[in-house]
């Protein structure tokens, strides 16, 4: 009898980062990848969001290792949050061990208890009496690699994000050699990185930040500010090395980029040299051509970082951008944070520096295009492929690819996955099992894992665009009268020369909804607030066209 295997989906489907996915061969659970996104700013108080994980909660005596493929956060950032309701040991390399350090020591938590499995990026090991193969792959975080689990029905191989390039420096090479090995052996599923997967091309090497930014630094009549993503570990290395090479005098913008680039030294990447590090203080007292200041965040933090530099509100006032500068821009331009990335290349303009930026398809993040997907499926030969890690229109792009390569993949064995989904696979058969499990988002504030719901979310967005408004009040149900109050308060509501009278319609509607209420036999509390804070509402958006949260307090002396 063959193996009993599951794949289940449990985040990184149709979005954007926080990738989990669970395999099961006969009971035992690997999971792939345990990531975080970062909310956008609807989303105020949020640290972080990662995928729902009630279905490793309900079978948490099964799973036999977290296997994390890099130490990007968007691979490893759910695990701190996980690992204590969900034990098991973690496969990695040495590298993303310090980089999950780092993430928990940022967030307040001890990892001191964690089981670490540490690895070289092609090693094969075994788990439970499971054969993993692992195989080098260049990627935007050194030492990352694939994953193949070796089964009788043939192998299960999972990539992070990719790219294909072996010329790369070491830490970032594509290991092809083992690739083969591994598809000396059927592959019963490769399940790929399909982020890029309508550019047309390889993603190398327009990944490659410094050959096309090598004269524009050197070339400098002022300082250079370089702004780069954190997860882009290769291209910050780089810029770091030029740096070091051509004698310039590197800034670390703040704590974080500083705190980004000790990690980097901690796991031997590089070792910048005492020398070529100028404290901040001295930015003013050194010749403007020498000096380079890195600037790292992620994603949407790293554009406000940038307005607020070019906007003079940053909080290190030393540092200020004039019109000798030059500013390259090293974020990279996706869908969801175009009207940011506009809003801070705007400010450096009004700053009046030199401004650098890429076209969107002119400098991308190391994912894989259409030609590194075609090679991969040209490598392992896979009997079904499922394309995973992006968003719809990727995916389908991805899967309409693999079927239009003539190698034997067609609309019955190339797969279209939503988180929830399961697929099982059974004598060398794969198919999508009417079983789906609860999947989402769980929200994370500092360090503390809640369900926070959507609907609290939306207040905090209320409340941030419109204001709020407070209104209070004590009864007595015996007497049928309001015997304190009521009181009204506002923020972020109006100015306080133009509140006056409408504090006071306000006022006149509470007392009249609550004397309503009192006037019947039994009066309930909570109609009394119900009906108030939806008559006030509609007087505010009537009269000043706003939305506010209404927060009301009613309570009884007797």
């Amino acid at each position: 009898m063959s193996s009993q295997i599951r794949l289940v989906f449990l985040g990184g489907q149709d979005e954007a980062d926080k990738q989990m996915i669970a395999v099961e061969i006969d009971g035992d659970i690997f999971v792939v990848e345990a990531g975080i996104s970062y909310p956008d700013r609807t989303k105020h108080g949020i640290d972080y969001i990662i995928p729902k994980y009630d279905y490793l909660l309900l079978n948490k005596d099964r799973v036999r290792a977290y296997i994390l493929t890099s130490g990007n956060d968007h691979a490893i950032g759910a695990v701190p949050f996980m690992i204590d309701k969900v034990p098991a040991p973690i496969v990695c390399s040495d590298i993303t061990r310090i980089f999950l350090y780092t993430f928990c020591e940022h967030n307040g938590i001890n990892p001191s208890s964690y089981q670490f499995k540490l690895v070289d990026p092609s090693d094969d090991i075994e788990i439970a009496g499971h054969q993993i193969r692992l195989f080098s792959l260049t990627s935007n975080n050194a030492r990352s690699f694939g994953v193949s689990f070796t089964t009788d029905q043939g192998n299960i191989i999972i990539t992070n994000n990719f790219v294909i390039d072996n010329n790369s420096t070491n830490g970032f090479l594509t290991d092809v050699s083992k690739m083969g090995a591994i598809a000396n052996q059927p592959t019963l599923a490769l399940l790929c990185d399909a982020s890029f997967a309508e550019r047309e091309g390889y993603s190398n090497p327009s990944y490659k930040f410094v050959p096309r930014m090598k004269n524009e630094i050197l070339d400098a009549s002022g300082r250079v500010f370089i702004a780069l993503e954190t997860p882009d570990v290769y291209n910050i290395l780089e810029t770091l090395k030029l740096c070091i090479k051509e004698g310039k005098k590197i800034v670390f913008y703040d704590e974080n980029t500083f705190d980004l680039i000790s990690r980097l030294e901690r796991c031997k990447l590089i070792d910048v040299p005492q020398n070529s590090i100028l404290p901040v203080e001295n930015i003013n007292r050194t010749r403007a051509q020498d000096i380079v200041v890195i600037m790292t965040g992620f994603g949407s933090r790293l554009l406000d970082k940038i307005v607020l530099l070019a906007s003079h509100q940053n909080d290190n006032k030393i540092i200020v951008l004039n019109e000798t500068d030059t500013f390259i821009v090293g974020c990279h331009t996706k869908n969801d944070l175009e009207t940011s990335f506009a809003e801070a290349i705007d400010e450096i303009y009004r700053a009046n520096a030199k401004v650098i930026t890429f076209k969107k398809n002119e400098f991308i993040t190391i994912h894989p295009s259409k030609e590194d997907i075609k090679s991969f499926i040209s490598i392992f030969k896979p009997k079904y492929f499922f394309p995973v890690k992006a968003y719809l229109v990727s995916l389908l792009a991805a899967a309409k690819l693999a079927v239009e390569m003539g190698v034997g993949l067609n609309h019955n064995n190339v797969y279209i996955l939503d988180n929830g989904h399961v697929v099982k696979g059974e004598n060398g058969l794969c198919s999508i099992s009417s079983e789906k499990v609860l999947t989402g988002n769980v929200m994370v504030d500092g360090n503390y894992i809640s369900q926070f719901s959507e609907s609290l979310i939306q207040e905090r967005q209320q409340f941030s665009d419109d204001g709020v408004v407070i209104l209070g009040a004590m009864i007595s149900k015996s007497k049928h009268q309001i015997v304190g109050g009521p009181d009204i308060q506002s923020r972020g509501l109006v100015y306080a020369k133009d509140s006056e009278s409408l504090l006071r319609d306000i006022e006149r509607l509470f007392v009249m909804c609550i004397d309503q209420e009192l006037a019947k036999e039994n009066p309930s509390i909570k109609a009394m607030e119900e009906n108030a804070k939806d008559v006030i509402f509609k007087q505010i958006r009537r009269v000043i066209m706003k939305t506010p949260l209404i927060i009301c307090f009613i309570k009884e002396v007797d």
